[in-house]
This record gives structure tokens, sequence and C-alpha cells, in this order.
């Protein structure tokens, strides 16, 4: 892993460190349960990995962590830009980086972070112009990889999923495609309770529907922020205790991503009704039907 450049190691999460979305951790034991050797006796296919698509903001990159939590993998980042520029763009050096990467990953038996996968998957099309099909040959191998290889648990994030193509997330890339949508009342609840007993406070002593009311719209990174805040106006007045009244005078005073980029939401919201992608919060389709394996 030194060697590449390509790969980092990152430290798994509990799976209480997320708060709210229970469909998804759910997803997430159910695929650590098809890499079991009962279930290969079984003749039960391993999970080839799941697809999150969703706002920044919204924890995909969290759950990540929290996979390798429950999968008892490492989670092992790549990183699509160091093997483009591995070798000074000398022809063949990403091809060779990206073998490199993947040989790695699947002899640790891990888990492939993708994040931001529609970034990775840029400059697919204008390959032959701009560089001589390089980046093109280097992105049909991982595409390829993904489609072929059954030991690594690939896990991928992706904000703006317009920029991504059919056959970059075609039946049999990944297991199956979850949008990540902004979290429920109940889901606001868990994630105040989650940073509050994070930072050593007790989050029965907190009204935390009251809280998740205020949140409407917000996502897990904005309910962080104000209870950080929050936990920052008590020390400056004095070190005095928490209260409810902080952490609400600040979510009042922060206007959330969803009311800036509504169209986007929307667009986002359609793009996961059209691929029957599984909604992290309801535990269906976001077109409502039944969950449905990609």
């Amino acid at each position: 892993m030194r060697q590449t450049g390509a790969l980092t190691y990152s430290h798994p999460e509990s799976a209480d460190h997320l708060g709210g979305y229970a469909h998804l951790r759910g997803l997430l034991h159910e695929a650590a349960a098809t890499f079991s050797p009962s279930a290969r006796a079984f003749g039960v296919e391993p999970h080839k990995g799941l697809l999150l698509v969703g706002l920044p903001g919204c924890g995909k990159d969290l759950c990540a962590k929290v996979a390798a939590s429950v999968l008892g993998r490492p989670l092992l980042n790549l990183d699509m830009a160091a093997i483009m520029g591995e070798g000074g763009g000398i022809i063949g050096s990403a091809a060779t980086s990206i073998r490199r990467a993947l040989s790695i990953a699947t002899t640790l038996k891990g888990i492939l972070g993708l994040s931001e996968f529609e970034k990775g998957m840029g400059g697919l099309h204008s390959s032959a112009r701009s560089d001589g099909g390089e980046t093109a040959r280097t992105i049909g191998f991982l595409l390829n990889w993904m489609q072929e290889q059954q030991d690594v648990f690939v896990f991928a994030t992706a904000n703006d999923v317009r920029q991504l193509a059919p056959e970059q997330i075609r039946q049999g890339r990944f297991g199956q495609i979850v949008f990540v949508d902004l979290p429920s009342p109940e889901d606001r609840a868990a994630i105040f309770r989650v940073h509050l007993a994070r930072r050593a406070r007790d989050p029965e002593a907190f009204q935390l529907e009251e809280l998740a009311a205020a949140s409407d719209g917000f996502s897990g990174a904005e309910i962080e922020a104000a209870v950080k805040s929050a936990l920052l106006d008590g020390y400056l007045d004095g070190a005095r205790q928490l209260t409810t009244d902080d952490v609400l005078r600040r979510v009042r005073s922060i206007r959330p991503t969803s009311e800036v980029k509504r169209e986007d939401i929307a667009d986002l919201r359609r793009w996961a009704q059209e691929h029957l992608a599984i909604d992290a919060v309801r535990g269906e389709t976001a077109s409502g039907e039944r969950l449905l394996e990609f």
C-alpha cells in the first residue's frame, strides 16, 4: 500500500456511531452474512457491494467505515487521481497501478472504498482525445474487475449521479444501489442522540423530538455542526451545562443545504425512482416497491 499511494486504510467505526438509517445497517448485516463459510456452502453468492447515492453530509462515507466494522474487513479507499497520476503520465503506468491496487484489495479480502464515484469515472468518454485512451483503459479495467470479482466488497458513494453512464452502474457491478435521502424525524432524533453521547452528554437530558422537529431538512453533518456550535456556546458562557435551548438556537441559525439545493434533491429523488434504488430511510425502493437487488 505504501508503494502504490493509491490505497489508504481507514479505521472502522462502530455501527452505534451511525444515527438512524436502520434499513441501511440491515443491508450491511445481510451483506456480511453472504461472506460466511456456511453461506458459501449453501450456494449463496458473496455480495458485490453498494453504491450509495445522496447529498453531501448525509453520512455516506461514514457508512463505509461502519461497513468495515459490520463486515469485519479492512476498508481500503482507492484514489483514482493517484492512480492516474502515478508514473508521471507515462502510458501504461495507470493500468499497472490499478492492477496492483486491486490485487492488494483482493489479497486482503477487504472493502474497496470509492468515494465520489462519479468523479473517479470522469473522463471516460473523452479519454481517446485527451490521453490516448489511458483513462478509458484504466476505468474499463476497474469496471470489468468489479463485474467479475467475488472476494472484495465494493463500497462506492456518489453525490451527482447525473455524471454516471448506465454501463458504469449496470447489474453485476454493485449488489445494490441505495439512495440516502435526508433523515426522517426519527432518524434526526437518533443522530442528535449519537452526537450528544459522543461528546459525553446524556441524550436523555435533551428534548430530542423537539430538536428533530426544528431541524427539518437537515443532513447529519448539519445536525453535528449545530451540536458542536452549541457546545462551544456553553463553554464560552462559563462552561455551563448544555441545554436543549442552546442546541435549538444553533439549529435555527443554520440554513440547510436542502433549502439551497431543492432542484438537485428533486433530481436525485427522480434518479433514485428511475433506477429503483433502495431508500436507506424507508427500506424499500425509492419508487415504493419492495427491496430489489441489482
